[in-house]
């Protein structure tokens, strides 16, 4: 018993030596060197990186020790001679007891001098990622669910941060953060019920708050402002048993978005303000984003709005959202484009859908100034990093996208945006296959084969440049379209090189593939070249249909105070029904072609096509023009042989003419004119008549007689040019029309004149015809109101002069008519008569006195030299 009591004496000094021994080792300077690692070993087994203590640990004993360690280092297990984090001083409550039974119990933190460098290096390399565990779901400062971290280390402890310095720098991004805190502090409540988490300071320059309650297990908070930015967050922890994670409802203020950009280091290249609602759910590792709604609403009225919801943002995967973009103030959309220099966008709107790092753009309709675009399919389309530039430029580089079926796309594209805030330093190429079916309607026939090339845009010196665009039809034999051009600025239609050649070997086969009613053109074949550089350009267009050809080569000049056009129109045959079915070949193919939709667009404004961007007073008044035009010889039409004119402008004004005319041995001159500064709607025609067969004219309106002669005449007209139907129904002006030596198949004329015992003896009566000596016919027009007041015929011996008016556009006729003897103004009519009622459908009937038997002031006397073509009663004399 004895022997066991001393040994057990022994045994209880041992252990009071060594724990002696042990707490000295602890607290005394001169074991400050054994303390260190130990101290080092702790905290690297607790937070799951290695630490480094570079400065002094001290040790106050006791129950509860404190401990105070100088200079640590949390060095990166990735990127050499980087510390991810460092610390100026480092105090701790560590419990003995525990740490003697083989426990580390470390609470109640106080950290000085705190800088944490969160960076990424170009190749995308991380700073926290440790190399020798696994990566499953890296959060914000390293921390792996498989062996803990910091975070996890300081979730059940209390901690206070002073001087910290967090600096997060993205060089695949660009973006870099600097918060600089005042006081960072993580509080646990009492009896393990949860912590609470409080800071304030600077990030990159501007304010930085942030305040949340966690209590465990229950409903919890997060408010954050970042300069004017303001972000909630309210949510609740899920369970383990369904998984664990969290949920709950985000939103964010913007505030002025020019702040924001400032806090990001971005050039404030826009203004305006932006919110954005959503429900998120995170479970390891998804993060799901639901009821997603965003406006952005910028200084200039401009708005865009995005909603949908994401399946999973850390995988980009089960994306679907709807955008709509309004480019221009509500209700105050710019004027509808007359040119294609004032096209603009207005409105965007498309269903964006995407998966495994890439999105497809849906229903992507396009709405302009002008005209809408629908798109059914674009997409899917990637992106290789958005990042920011030293600049301040927010870019994104290596873009691929698609448009059509994901199968076989019509356009593939790659490029970069340097400068995605305002849409500028672009660069794509890439090639297309188009199916030519999706030019027309209805078309499923593959004979027309598709539309192949490749192209390339950018607009790196200041301007948007189409460095490249070559494609041609392939796979068919029924038409060969080629098209190859560049152009250096494409806004101000710089240095070009441009080339088409359409070639439609059999156009009644090519009608029928398109489902259309075919014409007999044969051979259609159009080429059209461009080139030009700085001050000139010159174009040669060859068009040849049937057995007719055309040509014109122009010549361009810039170098002058105004841009100039010369040049010569010319053809040696053009055969009539030729030009008649080419424009009736052109019509089916432009019925059949496919138009652009409308669907889809929240915002209108008024719709138009492409062809009303180039307006003809525009293109004259911005510069000058002298083209001759030269057709040596016309076949198909009756009289027409030749055709020649010529088109100038100067400084506003044109004239087109005269244009001559062959027609059946006589000629037509006329003379077209615009002041397109004044009135550029109106057109006023000038010109003469010489030679024109009467008997052709009578054929044409296919009157039941015939008739000889030659007409002549002048007229002088001006009307609205915006139709044939408008000019003709809005021109003033008059016109005279002279005629002698001619005939009509009838002795009527005479009989009207002579009464009827004359005429039964007269050498009309036996020929069946009435000589015509003259006629003359001047005639005033007032928007549709054709009136004459000396409608003069003449025969040998009979004179028949008519007045009254006629109105097509309210379809009305009133003319009355008298012929008398020759010479004879005062005797009476042998049968007047008036033509009365509509033009469509005119009643004649004679009249019972005469309208033109005497003069107002009584001259009766008869001239002896009396004047041909002049109403008699007009000659007398007193």
């Amino acid at each position: 018993m004895k022997l066991i009591l001393r040994i057990a004496g022994h045994a209880a000094l041992l252990i009071v030596v060594v724990t002696t021994l042990f707490w000295t080792a602890l607290a005394l300077p001169v074991f400050s060197g054994l303390r260190t690692p130990v101290l080092e070993k702790m905290l690297s087994e607790q937070i799951g990186q290695t630490v480094h203590i570079r400065g002094d640990v001290s040790v106050v004993l006791g129950a509860t020790t404190h401990v105070r360690a100088t200079k640590v280092e949390v060095p990166s297990e990735t990127i050499e001679n980087v510390n991810l984090a460092a610390l100026e001083v480092l105090e701790l409550e560590l419990n003995l007891p525990a740490l003697i039974s083989g426990q580390i119990d470390i609470d109640n933190l106080i950290i000085d001098g705190l800088k944490v460098r969160l960076l990424t290096d170009a190749d995308g390399m991380q700073s926290w990622v440790a190399t020798n565990r696994p990566q499953v779901n890296t959060t914000a400062l390293g921390i792996q669910n498989d062996t803990g971290g910091i975070l996890d280390f300081l979730s059940d402890k209390t901690a206070a941060f002073t001087s910290v310095s967090l600096i997060a720098d993205n060089e695949t991004t660009g973006f870099e953060f600097d918060f600089e805190l005042e006081n960072l502090h993580l509080d646990q409540i009492g009896n393990n019920s949860g912590a609470t988490v409080t800071s304030h300071g600077t990030v990159n320059g501007q304010s930085f708050q942030i305040k949340g309650d966690y209590p465990r297990g229950q409903p919890f908070t997060t408010n954050a402002n970042f300069g004017a930015m303001q972000l909630d967050f309210n949510g609740s922890p899920i369970s383990m048993e369904n998984g664990g994670g969290f949920k709950g409802k985000l939103t964010l203020d913007t505030g002025e978005i020019g702040d924001l950009l400032e806090l990001l280091r971005l050039d404030r290249d826009i203004e305006g303000r932006a919110n954005l609602a959503a429900d998120i759910e995170s479970q390891n590792p998804k993060l799901k984003v639901s009821d997603l709604s965003t406006g952005l609403n910028l200084s200039k009225g401009q708005l865009l709005t995005v909603e949908g919801s994401i399946e999973n943002l850390i995988g980009f995967e089960g994306i679907d959202l709807a955008v709509d973009g309004r480019l221009y103030p509500q209700g105050h959309p710019p004027e509808t484009a007359t040119d294609l220099k004032d096209l603009k966008l207005t409105d965007v709107s498309t269903h964006v859908v995407g998966t495994e790092n890439a999105l497809e753009f849906q229903d992507l309709t396009l709405t302009t100034n002008a005209f809408d675009n629908e798109l059914k399919q674009i997409g899917p389309v990637r992106f290789g990093r958005l990042f920011r530039a030293d600049n301040g430029n927010l870019m994104l580089e290596k873009i691929s996208l698609q448009a059509g079926p994901q199968d076989r796309p019509y356009f593939l594209a790659k490029g970069n945006v340097k400068d995605l805030l305002r849409l500028k330093e672009v660069d794509f190429s890439g090639t297309m296959s188009i199916p030519s079916s999706l030019f027309f309607q209805g078309l499923s026939a593959k004979s027309l084969g598709s539309f192949e090339g490749s192209f390339s845009v950018d607009d790196l010196k200041g301007f948007l440049s189409l460095n490249k665009f070559d494609a041609q039809t392939v796979d068919t034999e029924l038409w060969m379209l080629r098209t190859q051009a560049k152009l250096g600025n494409v806004n101000e239609f710089e240095n070009l090189s441009f080339d088409f050649n359409l070639d439609v070997r059999d156009s009644a086969r090519f009608l029928a593939a398109i489902g259309q009613k075919t014409i007999k053109v044969g051979q259609l074949k159009v080429s059209l070249s461009a080139n030009g550089k700085q001050d000139n350009f010159s174009s040669v267009l060859a068009l040849r249909s049937g057995k007719s050809q055309l040509s014109a080569k122009l010549e361009t000049s810039t170098s002058g105070a105004r841009p100039l056009t010369q040049g010569m129109v010319s053809s040696q045959s053009i055969e009539l029904q030729d030009v008649r079915n080419a424009f009736a070949f052109v019509s089916r193919i432009a019925t059949s072609f496919r138009q652009p939709g409308t669907s889809g667009v929240k915002h209108k404004v008024p719709k138009g096509k492409v062809s009303d961007l180039v307006e003809v007073e525009d293109f004259l008044l911005d510069q000058d023009v002298d083209v001759s035009i030269d057709i040596k010889k016309i076949e198909g039409q009756q009289g027409i042989t030749s055709l020649s004119s010529h088109l100038k402008a100067n400084n506003g004004l044109a004239q087109l003419g005269p244009v001559d005319v062959a027609y059946d041995g006589g000629h037509f001159s006329a003379t077209a004119k615009m002041n397109i500064v004044k009135s550029p709607q109106l057109l006023s025609l000038q010109g003469t008549i010489k030679d024109w067969n009467l008997a052709t004219l009578f054929n044409e309106f296919n009157t039941k007689y015939s008739a000889v002669g030659q007409l002549h005449g002048n007229f002088d007209f001006i009307g609205n040019r915006r139709s044939i139907e408008a000019y003709t129904n809005s021109m003033r002006g008059s016109a005279s029309i002279l005629m002698t030596n001619g005939g009509i198949s009838t002795s009527l004329l005479e009989l009207s004149g002579l009464g009827i015992f004359p005429w039964l003896i007269s050498e009309e009566l036996r020929k069946g015809y009435s000589k015509i000596t003259c006629l003359a016919a001047p005639v005033k027009i007032d928007a549709g109101d054709v009136s004459f007041s000396s409608f003069v015929a003449e025969t040998k011996k009979v004179q028949l002069v008519a007045h009254g008016d006629l109105d097509w556009i309210k379809n009305t006729i009133s003319i009355q008519a008298e012929a008398r003897k020759l010479g004879r103004p005062l005797s009476r009519s042998a049968w007047p008569f008036e033509v009365v009622g509509t033009l469509t459908h005119p009643k004649i009937k004679l009249l019972h006195h005469n309208v033109f038997q005497k003069r107002a002031d009584g001259a009766t006397e008869f001239p002896e030299n009396r004047r041909s073509c002049v109403p008699d009663i007009d000659q007398l004399r007193q």
